[in-house]
Formats: structure tokens, C-alpha cells, sequence
């Protein structure tokens, strides 16, 4: 099933992620610094407000962003390919020239960005696009942003896993969150593409194993391209030591 892994394409040249059932609704928890507005690329009438300057709708204020980011509105939104791009001031953003606001329209309808995405009128610290196939591509302007929804998200699904066929009323097992730096290691697989399988986490473990994957770009029927020839890795976590560690099966090949 799809939601038995994740898949993560990482381009540290321009600060951008492919990825695959990793959520990235849980900003106002990872994001230090609250989001001030939201200008939405795509959105229908019923969401937000019109900005007559740029012809997108807006949001305006941390706490609007944060409703809406918490909201069934946001899931419908994203569900229907929504995308986004935060920005600091209205002042600014009503300094955009018609040639910028053509980029934003390029950047929603070609998915990658003519120039930098981060824009200096906008200081927008993200985009997020959703692509068709439930793919989503996100630039940060610090990746090490998208290693804290990552590793929240291997938590989860590893929590999931366990817990989800154990016994009524039987104890839960508490997971502890995957340390920042171990996601950290297994950067140069992301670079190439990787997926993570949880397809073989059962409540009867005591020791789960996350396989990683070398897919690289060929994220059409992404179950059938875990091969076992291209098993990198294991992401492991103990449950009675609650420690996780990474061990290395397989190194990339010269050139990767």
C-alpha cells in the first residue's frame, strides 16, 4: 500500500524537495518563526482574500495562517493541488512588478522556479507546490526545516505501526523521536531519491527496521521500484533500549 512508505528526492542546490505522503501540516509546531501571510497561487473565491495587485488570494496575520494551516479548508485545498508561498509584508508584496508576478504563475504551472524562489520582496522562507500523484515539492530557504517534518514523520509512521494493531486496552509503546543528525546521515540517499518502507513494522517487534531504498527518479508505481538489489539501508529503532541507529547495507556508486 502507499501509505506503507515515503519517498524523498532532496536538490540542495536549490533548496527544494520531492516527496510523497511526508505531511507538512504541522508548520506552527516545526517553524520557529511564525508565518505572517500566505499568497495562494491557485485558490477558489471561497478561501481568503483577493489581492487586486497580484490577483491572488491572501492571508493575512499569523493567526489567520495558522487557522487556515490547521483547517479541513487547508486539507481540501492541498487535496486539490493547492499551492503557496509565505511572504513578510502586504507593502512589499504590492511592489511586485508584472514580470515577478508572471514568475509566480510559471512557478504554479511548470512546478520549478526561473530564477531564485526566494524572493526579496516576498522574503518567503517556503513554497509549497502539490504535484498530481500526491507528490508535493517544497523549497526551504533552510533545508534543515524539512528534516524536522521528516523525522516527525518516521516517528509517526514507526508509532503508527506499532500501536495501531495492539490490543484494546492494552499499553501503548511510547516511540522516541528519531534524532535530527541520524536523518542528517542519510542525505546523500535522499539526493538520489530514496524511498522508506514501514510495510514490514509489526506490534510484535522489538526491533523495527525502515528499509531505504534507492529509487532515484522513478517514482511511477513507487512499491514496485524497492527492489531488494537496492535495499541501502536500515533505519532501526529499538524498543527496549528506545534508541534508533542506521545501518549502512550497500555504498552509492562512484559518480552518485
Amino acid at each position: 500500500m502507499e501509505k506503507d512508505f515515503i519517498y524523498v528526492h532532496l536538490d540542495s542546490v536549490s533548496n527544494s524537495v520531492l516527496s510523497k505522503e511526508v505531511s507538512f501540516s504541522d508548520y506552527k509546531n516545526i517553524v520557529q518563526q511564525p508565518l505572517k501571510n500566505l499568497l495562494l497561487l491557485n485558490a477558489s473565491k471561497d478561501i481568503g482574500e483577493y489581492d487586486s495587485h497580484t490577483g491572488f488570494r491572501i492571508i493575512r496575520g499569523t493567526q489567520k495562517v495558522e487557522e487556515f494551516l490547521d483547517s479541513e479548508a487547508y486539507h481540501t485545498y492541498i487535496k486539490k493541488l493547492g499551492k503557496w508561498i509565505d511572504f513578510q509584508s502586504l507593502d512589499l508584496l504590492h511592489e511586485l512588478t508584472p514580470v515577478e508576478i508572471s514568475e509566480l504563475l510559471y512557478i504554479a504551472h511548470a512546478y520549478t522556479s526561473l530564477h531564485s524562489p526566494f524572493y526579496y520582496k516576498l522574503q518567503n522562507n517556503f513554497i509549497v507546490l502539490t504535484l498530481p500523484d500526491g507528490f508535493t515539492k517544497t523549497y526551504c530557504r533552510d533545508l534543515n526545516l524539512f528534516y524536522d517534518f521528516f523525522a516527525r514523520e518516521i516517528t509517526n509512521r514507526v508509532n503508527e505501526c506499532i500501536n495501531e494493531k495492539r490490543i484494546l486496552f492494552k499499553k501503548t509503546k511510547k516511540i522516541e523521536s528519531i534524532p535530527l543528525e541520524l536523518t542528517h546521515e542519510l542525505t546523500p540517499l535522499l539526493r538520489e531519491g530514496a524511498a522508506l518502507s514501514f510495510g514490514k513494522i509489526t506490534s510484535r517487534d522489538t526491533v523495527s527496521e525502515i528499509g531505504v531504498y534507492l529509487v532515484e527518479d522513478r517514482v511511477r508505481n513507487l512499491q514496485s521500484q524497492m527492489k531488494e538489489s537496492e535495499l541501502m539501508a536500515l533505519v532501526i529503532y529499538d524498543h527496549q533500549k528506545q534508541e534508533w541507529s542506521i545501518k549502512e547495507l550497500q555504498t552509492l556508486a562512484p559518480g552518485l
